[in-house]
C-alpha cells in the first residue's frame, strides 16, 4: 500500500513540474513575441528590413515544414529571435536580452492569456502599450475569405 502512495505523491510531483516548465516557456515565448514588437515598432526602417530578412533566413534554416508568418506571434516570436542573432538588445527597461525559443510557430499561440499577462505588466511596470493581435491568420487573408463566401456563386 505504502509503494502505491508514493508512485501517486511522484506522479503529481511530476505533473506539477511538467506545469511549472510549461508555464515558464509559455512566459519566454510570450515576453519575446510583446518585447520584439515593442522594440521593432522604435527602429528605423532600414533596421526593421534587415531583421525581417534575417527572421526570414532563420526560418528558411529551421527544421519546420512552415514557411513564412501567419500571424504577429510568430512574425515577433522569430523577430526576436533575428535581433537576438543580429545583437539587438530590447527596447524594454529592465529587460535587454531576449530569451532562447526552439521553435517560435508552437512555443505559443494567438490569443494565449499570457500575452495578455506580459503586456499588462508592461502597461503598469513601464507605461508601455502594446497589443498584440490574437488573430491566427492576417486580416487581410481573413478578410478575403470572408469576402469569396459572401460572393454567389456562378451557375
Amino acid at each position: 500500500m505504502d509503494i502505491i502512495f508514493y508512485i501517486g505523491a511522484a506522479l503529481v510531483v511530476l505533473a506539477v513540474v511538467v506545469k511549472l516548465v510549461a508555464v515558464k516557456n509559455r512566459h519566454r515565448a510570450a515576453s519575446n513575441v510583446v518585447f520584439a514588437k515593442y522594440t521593432f515598432n522604435k527602429l528605423a526602417v532600414a533596421q526593421q528590413n534587415t531583421i525581417h530578412d534575417k527572421a526570414i533566413e532563420m526560418v528558411l534554416a529551421s527544421n519546420t515544414k512552415l514557411r513564412g508568418f501567419a500571424n504577429e506571434v510568430e512574425r515577433f516570436g522569430w523577430y526576436a529571435l533575428a535581433m537576438n542573432a543580429l545583437g539587438i538588445d530590447s527596447a524594454v527597461p529592465d529587460n535587454p536580452s531576449w530569451y532562447k525559443i526552439k521553435n517560435p510557430y508552437s512555443a505559443i499561440i494567438p490569443g494565449d492569456s499570457m500575452i495578455y499577462n506580459v503586456t499588462g505588466a508592461l502597461q503598469q511596470q513601464y507605461a508601455i502599450t502594446v497589443k498584440v493581435s490574437a488573430e491566427k491568420g492576417y486580416l487581410e487573408k481573413s478578410a478575403a475569405k470572408s469576402r469569396a463566401k459572401k460572393k454567389p456563386e456562378k451557375k
